[in-house]
């Protein structure tokens, strides 16, 4: 058979594709008469009538396939079936299309996401309470998005390049590769396999596995900061709770978890460790505000302003840090996670009061080192550590200094120093760094971008156990402390490290400005300064 037969033929397997999905959004009046299972077993045996068809004609001699090939391309469309959200194939080496903006992106253009931005990307401060789309559509209700009328509304600005062709450009464009993606998709795989039946998650993975592969080992104690972990890999893979997709059950129970345990005073707590409050509080706190950005969801508004409400009240009168139990003075690590999650409740159009950056900015001054603010150490008055002081420069660029500051400059070539020098296995650093390197999109990135892409991707446990897709915190080497955290963090802080390419879109002006149609605002004025 000749190259122009085969492509016809790959093709006709493309379109076959589309038309499936679309079948899928659009279902006829006749089907809606099936139960879902049998709409599935109905659409997946047309379908793969119509595969094996295809792959026994396209075959060169007339007969078909060796079965080896056969069966993945049957896989391939199964998954596609089963997988509506265009982000769930982004990296997928079996998509071949050709375009200049590769791996891959939907098949439908009308699934791509609008990156166009009317307001400024630029970092979180007292004007930048309006990071959304221009008047989106509230939903309808914050069900499982399964009824007829109910319309899912665009995410704010800031969460587009989650989904769709945006992020197939910004997965390539921003150092990841098909086996960073392949490796997100195993990894959240492996967190919803893990999920308890009220929709929590647990530290303690280990009542919920199935079958063989999850040794035993040391955990942590906090249900909300493990299902904050869980959701937030989710959620920045471009799945929600709304939109159809893989895992919108499974986000739904674990939104609506956190929902049912929340206070009054819109704390997020109910019990873990004994230094586990405010980190889980503000790691659940991220989760419903990125859950709120990414569907507009109007059920999820008030409860993320809870949620933050409790952050504010609970800052340090003293030295305007965060603690482990509210209004305690600071520490840089618990510190790291409320900016966070103050970041991600901006991003979603949320406000903060402005005395809040003004505290934080005041913690920082007091946490630093060295006269020139380029390194940091755990509390005020400590000794420099690399990965706090990796913690609080991402905290920086956050409040507002620019890429060029000599402070900011001169701290990130210590840290990224010692990064590529530290022979210790240490996910907490990693995370915070690879964020601060990426948003300097320098020279330092370049050379921790696929040391840290191409290391975590080999060490993530393969093969058929309960275990596939998840990060041993205890193998090749011990995790610094996933070893006394365990799996489930372990797991959850290398996605999100690995989705540093597209869970918010370019930091700084000069990135922002190399996306087509984007408009950026004026500069924000440094800190600290």
């Amino acid at each position: 058979m000749t190259r122009r037969s085969r492509g016809v033929f790959r093709s006709l397997r493309i379109r076959l594709r589309y038309q499936l999905r679309k079948l899928d959004r659009e279902t006829p009046e006749w089907l809606r008469w099936l139960t879902p299972w049998g709409t599935s077993l109905v659409l997946h045996a047309a379908a793969l009538a119509v595969l094996g068809l295809l792959v026994y004609v396209s075959s060169e001699d007339g007969h078909a396939r060796p079965a080896l090939e056969s069966q993945l391309a049957a896989n391939q469309l199964t998954e596609d079936l089963t997988s509506l959200k265009p982000a769930d194939k982004a990296g997928d080496p079996f998509i071949t299309l050709q375009t200049p903006d590769p791996p891959s992106f939907s098949l439908d253009p009308k699934g791509a996401d609008n990156i166009a931005a009317p307001e400024s990307l630029l970092p979180i401060g007292p004007g930048n309470g309006l990071m959304t789309t221009a008047a989106p559509p509230e939903v309808a209700a914050s069900g499982a998005g399964t009824g007829p009328s109910l319309r899912v509304p665009e995410p704010s600005v800031p969460f587009s390049g989650r989904q769709g062709e945006a992020k197939a450009r910004l997965v390539r464009r921003e150092g990841g590769s098909v086996e960073s993606e392949r490796a997100v998709e195993m990894g959240i795989d492996w967190l919803s396999r893990h999920q308890r039946k009220d929709g929590s998650w647990s530290l303690n993975h280990r009542g919920q596995c199935q079958g063989a592969g999850c040794p035993s080992e040391g955990t942590g104690e906090s249900d909300v900061a493990a299902t904050g972990l869980a959701l937030l890999p989710m959620l920045g893979a471009g799945h929600s709770h709304l939109g159809p997709g893989r895992y919108q059950a499974t986000l739904k129970r674990g939104i609506d978890w956190l929902l049912s345990i929340q206070k009054s005073d819109g704390e997020l707590f109910i019990g873990g460790g004994g230094n586990t409050r405010m980190y889980s509080h503000g790691i659940a706190t991220m989760a419903l505000c990125e859950a709120y950005g990414v569907t507009r969801d109007s059920h999820l508004k008030e409860p993320a302003e809870r949620a933050l409400g409790f952050i504010v009240k609970s800052q340090s009168p003293d030295d305007g840090g965060w603690r482990y139990n509210p209004g305690e003075q600071g520490d840089t690590s618990v510190f790291g996670w409320q900016i966070m999650a103050i970041r991600s409740g901006q991003l979603a159009g949320l406000k903060v009061p402005p005395d809040v950056f003004k505290g934080a900015t005041r913690y920082l001054d007091k946490a630093a080192s060295d006269p020139r603010k380029t390194t940091y150490g755990y509390q005020p008055g400590q000794p420099n550590s690399p990965v706090m002081s990796a913690e609080a420069l991402l905290v920086r660029q956050y409040l507002g200094w620019p890429r060029d500051s000599k402070e900011l400059s001169n701290g990130v070539k210590l840290v990224s120093t010692h990064l590529l020098r530290d022979q210790e296995r240490n996910i907490y650093y990693w995370y915070y760094s690879t964020q601060l390197l990426h948003n300097m999109q320098n020279v330092a990135w370049k050379a921790w971008n696929p040391t840290i892409r191409n290391g975590l991707v080999s060490i993530q446990v393969t093969g058929n156990g309960c275990a596939r897709g998840s990060w041993d915190p205890n193998k090749p080497t011990p995790d610094r402390w996933g070893r006394e955290i365990g799996r489930h963090y372990t797991t959850a802080m290398s996605l999100l490290t690995l989705e540093v390419y597209y869970r918010y879109l370019p930091l700084y002006k000069a990135r922002d400005q190399a996306l087509p149609d984007m408009t950026v605002g004026a500069e924000a004025s440094p800190s600290g300064k």
